[in-house]
């Protein structure tokens, strides 16, 4: 009899143990909780993280909207020039199923001098997760990557109320004097690039709600 009562307690035990373990794991397994500390922290303060060098580079961004709102933002070809920084124009020339391709005109200024650059870009969207781009022919050598949307719930089984943008990219710049300035001036127009993309969304999002 003792001998059952025990083995009984030993099963209730590991039986709670596990019951904690999962609930611990269900607490800390979303897209933003399995992030280094320091950038959970800063994505929820609502800043860009930007980690890489020299043309290779993955960018985070938390967004408060919904999938969709995200996704109508970074396939808004024909408006990036309202909303994103250094785009003066942009439009979009082929539509074949889920591959399109667009074109974009940046002004690229700085203190010393201020130029324009032209890129086409061949873009897969894999709805509504993902949107693969590709360099075609403009005024690099290369630029090439991808935009990841991950849904983000406040607590768990909670619907979700948050979007973690990621952005991963790889660019290459054409003949120039200086690698190390392009990329200087590259990542700055990153940073500037996901906080406008963040304010346009919420601003969408925002706008819906009212409505």
């Amino acid at each position: 009899m003792k001998f059952n009562l025990f083995l009984g307690s030993c099963i209730l035990a590991i039986a709670i143990n596990i019951s904690i373990t999962s609930a611990h794991a269900k607490l800390f397994d979303g897209p933003v909780d399995q992030l280094p500390v320091l950038e959970r922290v800063a994505l929820r303060e609502g800043k860009v993280i930007i980690t890489g060098q020299k043309g290779e580079y993955v960018c985070r961004i938390l967004v408060t909207s919904s999938i969709d709102t995200v996704w109508q933002v970074l396939t808004d070809y024909n408006n990036f020039e309202l909303f994103l920084p250094g785009v003066t124009d942009s439009q979009l020339l082929e539509i074949n199923g889920d591959r399109k391709v667009f074109e974009q005109f940046n002004r690229i200024k700085t203190l010393i001098f201020s130029t324009k650059a032209r890129v086409r870009m061949a873009i897969t969207e894999s709805y509504p997760q993902k949107i693969a781009f590709n360099f075609l022919d403009g005024d690099l050598d290369t630029l090439d990557g991808t935009w990841l949307l991950e849904p983000v719930s406040p607590y768990p089984s909670a619907a979700p109320n948050q979007v973690l943008i990621t952005h991963q990219v790889n660019v290459e710049p054409n003949a120039i004097p200086s690698r190390s300035f392009f990329y200087n001036i590259y990542e700055n127009t990153l940073e500037k690039t996901l906080v406008a993309i963040k304010q346009e969304v919420e601003e969408r999002w925002g706008i819906r709600d009212e409505g």
